[in-house]
């Protein structure tokens, strides 16, 4: 397939390893994409090569990627490219969203091939353990820990089996890995987990209930259904899918069965910037995908157009010190061949773009990192804090908390909103205080408390303790409180306020502190 004429006249500037993912036809393809190349301008411009030269309908083609943020900017982008090349046909019908928004689709057509009735609700993280939470007896049996009873042999409180379950819970779903064999090993802890998994998996379907993991495994069963994956496979012709290298098993299967007609698969990633193996992703799919397709083409993005050349320069030396060879001679090596190089058109600025901050300790590093953040704005060097950004190996809080400080103590407004766990930011555990005391779950109004609702009352008082020493009795928070315990004790038998939770927390944000933490969201979105 030729590029369209209409492309390069309306993007002019494109490089030959662009121009030949753009023009690639029939079969599948490889892109491995380094940092700042271009890599979702070329699956842009592929899809609308293959629409100007009719190669397929909108309806025909599919095009994916990791989150919901990057598929709205991935639609949006195709739409702007289509104005931009005066294409008349309706993108309406362009399947353009994350694999999980794909597999969502399928059911909701194909739903009445599986065990979800109508308008079946999707778990989201919360959510899920919220499931787990509700019918933890049912899932696990006896919910009475003691020293020497432990859930699943490890687990010693309600939510330490709840947050270590799910995990297991959604791995044994994402590697399709069979509960049945499970029970056949000699790990007393894997048979326990198998029959966990087993009564999860028939509660989801039984309170007509599915999670991310299992979204997934039901549009796999479909699939497997010659059938129904004909019917399903029918419209799609071809399938480019981003961020390849942050999928996991189960999507390369359910991507591998879509487009196992045709052969038409794209898969755009770099297997340097692998971020989600913490959510399943196996680094694996991309190095292994020429394994495991036939005949795939593969095509590098080498050249970046985001950085500074001494930036590409450090960054490539420090990639190419490590040793990436694969110890299995029949595996592939850890790393593609390749060496990243800047955009050979521009002349860079000459100034220090990569330099050396260190300190006596944390205090002092973080004391030099904000100075130096707030010389280049004194100096003009940025227009706004937001175009500095600190990577660390963790945002956690005994990683970040001395930069922040050193920061806050310049009056330079920073952005790092998971530093803490959720429950241990202050505007959390006040708003539980506050929701505590409307409904009256204090001292004798929670009745008997034990085991992990112990340690739910525990973080509970010290909320409200810290609401009675920072907002007395004039303070608007506290007004605001008197004005809903009034509203509820006022209440006459057989009466209902029409008002619901939800209402109290909004009417919340709108006094202080609240009020404050709303306006530092809203500024942090613009620093991010």
């Amino acid at each position: 397939m030729k590029v369209s004429p209409a492309i390069p006249n309306a993007f002019p500037g494109l490089n030959e390893a662009q121009l030949e993912i753009i023009g690639h036809d029939e079969g599948p393809l490889l892109v491995i994409a380094g940092p700042g190349s271009g890599k979702t301008y070329s699956i842009v411009l592929r899809t609308m090569n293959l629409l100007l030269n009719k190669k397929a309908a909108p309806k025909e083609i599919v095009v994916c990627t990791f989150t919901e943020k990057a598929a709205y900017e991935l639609r949006d982008r195709i739409s702007s490219a289509a104005q931009k090349l005066d294409y008349k046909g309706d993108l309406s019908e362009l399947k353009v969203s994350t694999i999980h928004g794909l597999c969502n689709k399928i059911l909701t057509n194909h739903r009445h091939h599986t065990k979800l009735g109508n308008n079946y609700a999707t778990l989201d993280e919360l959510t899920q353990r919220l499931f787990l939470f509700e019918h933890f007896k049912e899932i696990f049996g006896d919910d009475d820990f003691d020293k020497n009873n432990k859930c699943l042999g490890k687990y010693s409180t309600k939510w330490s089996t709840i947050d270590g379950a799910s995990n297991y819970f959604n791995k044994i779903t994402e590697e399709m890995v069979d509960p049945k064999e499970l029970k056949k090993s000699g790990d007393p802890f894997l048979k326990e987990l198998a029959k966990s998994y087993e009564a999860y998996h028939h509660l989801l379907m039984e309170h007509n209930r599915v999670d991310f993991a299992h979204l997934q495994s039901l549009a796999i069963e479909l699939l497997d259904n010659k059938e129904i994956s004909r019917t399903i496979t029918r419209e799609i012709k071809y399938a480019l899918v981003d961020e390849y290298q942050d999928t996991n098993y189960i999507q390369e299967q359910l991507l591998l069965k879509l487009t196992g007609k045709t052969g038409n698969l794209c898969v755009v990633g770099d297997e340097d910037q692998s971020l989600y193996r913490f959510r399943g992703a196996t680094v694996r799919n991309i190095l292994e995908f020429t394994q495991k397709v036939k005949d795939c083409k593969v095509v590098k993005l080498t050249t970046n157009y985001r950085s500074h050349r001494n930036i590409i320069k450090a960054y490539d030396k420090w990639m190419a010190e490590a040793d990436w060879s694969n110890p299995d001679p029949k595996q592939p090596p850890f790393r593609y061949d390749k060496t990243i190089e800047p955009d050979p058109s521009i002349t860079h600025s000459r100034y220090p773009s990569i330099f050396c901050i260190w300190g006596k300790d944390q205090g002092d590093e973080g004391e030099r990192f904000a100075h130096l953040v707030s010389f280049l704005k004194r100096k003009n060097v940025i227009q706004d804090y937001n175009q500095v950004a600190l990577l660390l190996h963790s945002v956690r809080e005994d990683h970040s908390a001395h930069y922040i400080q050193a920061l806050e103590a310049k009056g330079i407004p920073a952005y790092c909103p998971r530093a803490r766990t959720y429950f241990e930011n202050e505007e959390v555990k006040l708003m539980v205080a506050c929701f505590a005391l409307t409904f009256g779950w204090y001292e004798d109004g929670r009745g008997e408390v034990k085991g992990s609702t112990q340690e739910l009352a525990d973080y509970v008082d010290e909320g409200i303790s810290e609401l009675g020493q920072n907002y007395g009795d004039k303070h608007p928070l506290s007004i605001e409180l008197r004005k809903f315990i009034d509203e509820i004790g006022f209440l006459k038998k057989d009466t209902r306020l029409d008002i619901r939770p939800a209402d109290f927390f909004y009417r919340l944000l709108a006094v202080p502190p609240f009020s404050k933490f709303v306006e530092n969201v809203n500024r942090a979105r613009n620093l991010a």
